[in-house]
């Protein structure tokens, strides 16, 4: 067939001209999903606050009331932050991590230090406080005293303290014009500024050596330290008391003009301060909130606090950025740009955290939060772990691994399914510990419970009523009668894993939830003839667009190509062997998979200990491979992977917060629907991957010249195509318009699109 003589007809007939639409990302690009709540340090320059949160850091401009957020996609260095200290003279703010990791940030980048981080000594390496004086940080550590050369971005002296052959933390540092202050577990020190000998411990004056200190800091003329609940003012080289409280826990010390910042928490009515302490030692201001752990003041006159649960407040305005309520993610719903998150937790054997932080929704730019603690009236939500939205009514279903099953309906109402429906646990009565919950095809729903008489639990759609079923051959594990996660395949039926051990369990209902006559099931667990698993210890299961079950275990991944032959004992586990390198071996043995998620080309996603994998089809080719070392990966321990079907976005549940990251592939349809290029024009400057999206599934695209020479020829991705801008040649084609042709394997499904390459 001449290409060239079908072009304009087509072209004639089927032209759609795609306009641009705004994307919030093109493909490969990263975004960070992580909560900003948690704020547990403050600086400032006096018109800008520099904010730690416990997983990262942000800023918010007091003059143009702006707020910032930054994370690895960004530019840090890491996740977890321990403290932020801001240095006037070089306006540089120092960000230390919970690893031990620096990192300097000015004009909206980031320079990484990691001495301390990689320095090869054993024990505490941890950053306590961090001072500042004239484009110098001295940072508190467990090894002593690291100064920084701010400007010149390097470390420049050490001074390390030693008592008996021990190194001693550090807790803080302050100054006044001729002497450094330094409080330690085993007391006090002094030295001058001037002292030529610094670097060594022996040559500090030690002021007290009966109490153990933690906090300091220089206001009003003079250096005041605190312990645990008590704070001294030095007075000619000894402490007098300043201020002590009874259940009072001092956080921090800071300075505000003429006065004493004192931060701390009262144990008996769990809440906490900021007390403000004039030059006579009065308390002339206190400001309320949740447990404050630093406080700074700005140039206006006004207190800011770092608050552990309440972000960053003063008097008359709280500032939290945008972001879920937790760093906790054990299961995600995405479609469509909506994101459902839960935050709940387990440990590896599925032991209940009592975890309250609920769940999060993320739609249109915006974090909503739903608290465990007061998601009903009357019931808690604890350890939210598992979701699912019903299909009829989008009514969202929230599996809680302590108080049963709870469900949030479009219009907020909200509401719990426990007694009479559920069973308590069997080692625990006070508890209902729902592990998993789905709908099938019918649109019944289906729930797993751990340790109770029954297994699964069903609602019928055509009855409303409740049904339990119990599978009498399953035994072993860590719990009895155990069954977590559960999913439905092509076939209807319904697979789950008895966690820690106990294998994995088909069920299959035969399509009549009210009559167990004619239901079957099967039990896998190691072995051929009993399931050929590669493990007994089931993490995840999913269902790919082939109807191919895969089971990620504690050894690998098992495949089973036959599931509607499982229950009949015809079928088991394909352990398959691939190679990777220069060694074949079992498909993922040794590693530990906890989530397996499949995309719009139907290649899987694997994430587990060591970070994510993307594999072909059929597992024989590594694509891509995530970790914190390669990408703004919070953590290279994965808990869950999901992917927007639409939008092609992967997002990653990690064991220190969530990112997404922008794939090539997205579901397709039966018909080019909604068709987008992206970007389209092609800025001159442009050289990442150009996406056709919209696509009938897998079909064949085509991009010519104007004139009809054929450009490139690739195969959707699911119903995204892509392409890296070039020509056959290597070379970026001229500016111009160009036709893009798409059609399914018949011929059937055609579209002719064009995008522009402007130079």
């Amino acid at each position: 067939m001449n290409f060239r003589k079908i072009i304009f007809p087509l072209f004639c007939f089927l032209f759609i001209n795609i306009a641009m639409k705004a994307q919030n990302r093109p493909i490969d690009q990263w975004r960070s999903h992580l909560p900003y709540n948690k704020v547990i340090s403050v600086a400032t320059n006096g018109s800008k606050l520099f904010v730690a949160s416990q997983q990262s850091f942000f800023t918010y401009d007091l003059v143009g009331k702006e707020t910032s957020t930054y994370s690895k996609v960004e530019g840090m260095a890491d996740v977890g932050m321990a403290y932020v200290a801001h240095d006037v003279t070089s306006d540089i703010s120092i960000l230390a991590y919970s690893n031990s990791n620096i990192d300097l940030f000015q004009n909206e980048s980031f320079y990484n230090i990691p001495y301390l981080k990689l320095k090869a000594i054993t024990g505490d390496k941890k950053i306590y406080h961090i001072y500042t004086e004239n484009g110098l940080a001295y940072l508190s550590t467990g090894i002593g005293i690291i100064v920084l050369n701010l400007t010149k971005k390097e470390v420049k002296e050490t001074y390390t303290f030693t008592r008996a052959g021990q190194t001693m933390a550090v807790k803080g540092l302050s100054a006044n014009s001729n002497y450094f202050y330094a409080t330690t577990d085993k007391g006090l020190f002094k030295t001058s500024k001037n002292n030529p000998f610094i670097q060594s411990s022996t040559t500090w004056q030690i002021l007290d050596s009966t109490r153990s200190f933690k906090y300091t800091t220089y206001a009003m003329g003079k250096i005041f330290v605190a312990n645990a609940d008590t704070v001294f003012v030095i007075n000619n080289d000894t402490l007098a008391y300043a201020y002590s409280r009874a259940k009072n826990i001092v956080q921090h010390l800071d300075s505000a003009n003429n006065a004493l910042i004192i931060s701390a928490y009262d144990t008996s009515i769990f809440y906490g301060s900021a007390y403000t302490m004039d030059n006579n030692y009065k308390l002339i201001d206190s400001f309320g909130s949740s447990q404050p752990m630093q406080a700074t003041q700005t140039l206006d006159g006004n207190i800011w606090l770092a608050d552990i649960n309440w972000g960053l407040r003063s008097k008359s305005l709280t500032i939290t950025p945008q972001g879920p309520a937790s760093v906790g993610t054990y299961d995600i719903i995405a479609e469509n740009n909506k994101v459902y998150v839960a935050h709940g937790s387990y440990d590896d054997r599925w032991n209940i955290a009592l975890n309250s932080s609920g769940i999060s929704i993320f739609e249109n730019s915006t974090w909503t939060s739903y608290p465990g603690n007061n998601f009903t009236p009357t019931n808690p939500m604890r350890d939210a772990i598992r979701l699912a939205k019903d299909p009829t009514d989008n009514t969202l279903y929230i599996a809680s691994l302590v108080d049963g099953l709870f469900y949030l309906k479009t219009d907020n109402t909200r509401g719990i399914y426990r007694e009479g429906i559920f069973e308590p646990n069997l080692a625990d009565a006070s508890s209902y510990r729902v592990s998993g919950v789905a709908f099938d095809q019918y649109n019944n729903l289906w729930a797993t419970q751990i340790n109770a008489p029954h297994e699964l639990v069903a609602r019928s759609s055509e009855d409303g009523n409740w049904y339990k079923f119990s599978l009498p051959s399953h035994t072993g594990g860590y719990w009895s009668n155990g069954a977590a996660s559960v999913i439905v395949d092509d076939y209807n039926q319904k697979w789950f894993f008895s966690p820690a051990g106990g294998g994995l369990l088909v069920y299959n209902d035969n399509r009549t939830i009210a009559n167990t006559s004619d239901d079957s099931h099967s039990w896998l667990v190691m072995g051929k003839g009993s399931g050929n698993l590669p493990d007994n210890s089931v993490t995840c299961l999913v269902n790919d667009k082939k109807s191919t079950i895969w089971i990620g275990t504690n050894n690998g991944i098992g495949i089973i190509n036959c599931p509607d032959q499982v229950t009949s004992g015809l079928c088991e586990a394909e352990i398959r062997v691939v190679q990777y390198d220069q060694f074949a071996g079992y498909l993922f043995a040794g590693e530990i998979v906890k989530s397996i998620a499949v995309d719009g080309a139907n290649r899987k996603w694997v994430g587990t200990n060591n970070g994510v994998w993307l594999i072909s089809e059929d597992a024989s080719k590594i694509i891509k491979r995530f970790t914190v070392d390669n990408s703004p990966l919070p953590s290279n321990t994965i808990q869950v992977i999901k992917i927007d079907p639409i939008t092609g976005d992967v997002y990653i549940g990690t064991a220190e917060g969530l990112v997404s990251y922008r794939s090539t592939a997205t579901d397709g349809g039966t018909s080019n629907v909604n068709v987008i290029v992206y970007p389209n024009p092609v800025p001159s400057n442009y050289s990442g991957t150009i996406a056709i999206k919209g696509l009938v599934e897998n079909g064949d695209v085509r991009i010519t010249d104007i004139s009809g020479q054929l450009v490139y020829r690739t195969k959707a991705l699911g119903g995204q195509a892509i392409w890296n801008g070039l020509d056959y040649t290597g070379r970026r084609p001229q500016s111009g318009v160009f036709l893009i042709f798409a059609s399914n394997t018949t011929g059937t499904e055609t579209f002719v699109g064009k995008m522009v390459f402007i130079k």
